[in-house]
């Protein structure tokens, strides 16, 4: 069994709790370790431990500033963006500039050139990004996946999704 990694969030939004926070904690602490979190907001570090009980007496870390002392004091091996959409592109450029993986909310970034920049930094990094898009995370999307993986809707040529 691989190492179990350890997962620091920036971002403590109400996405980043049901999407990653409550799942980690809850159904994949066997492959995964939450050992801190960051937001410019302290209140949300306590709906945070209102919320997902169990992690209550995690370290805690104000504001984007706090990233770097976040990084060695926790050590984690993968940084998650799910803060403002504008602070994704800072917490993967801090992250791969230290060779940690990253898993960033949509959108990555919100400009071409801060797109560019980041796929030059984990061009020069050990570490690598990927991004989510939330609604493959909602139990519709993952029955159908489930149903197309069991082979029951047939050969699926074409998908098209339409979110209002």
């Amino acid at each position: 069994m691989p190492a179990k990694k350890r997962y620091a969030v920036c971002g403590v939004s109400n996405r980043a709790l049901g999407m990653f926070i409550t799942p980690l904690v809850r159904m994949f602490g066997e492959h995964g370790e939450l050992v801190a979190l960051l937001d410019i907001d302290p209140k949300r570090f306590e709906v945070c431990a209102e919320t997902v009980p169990e992690t209550k007496g995690l370290p805690t870390y104000l504001g984007e500033e706090s990233f770097d002392k976040m990084c060695s004091e926790t050590k984690p091996d993968v940084i998650i963006a799910t803060g403002i959409d504008r602070t994704h592109v800072l917490y993967i450029l801090r992250a791969l500039a230290k060779d940690l993986d990253v898993i960033s909310e949509k959108p990555m970034t919100s400009t071409a050139a801060d797109s560019k920049r980041v796929l030059e930094a984990e061009k020069k990094s050990k570490g690598r990004v990927t991004v989510t898009f939330n609604v493959r995370y909602v139990a519709e999307s993952r029955r159908i996946k489930e149903l197309i993986l069991e082979g029951k809707l047939g050969r699926i040529t074409h998908v098209d999704l339409n979110w209002y």
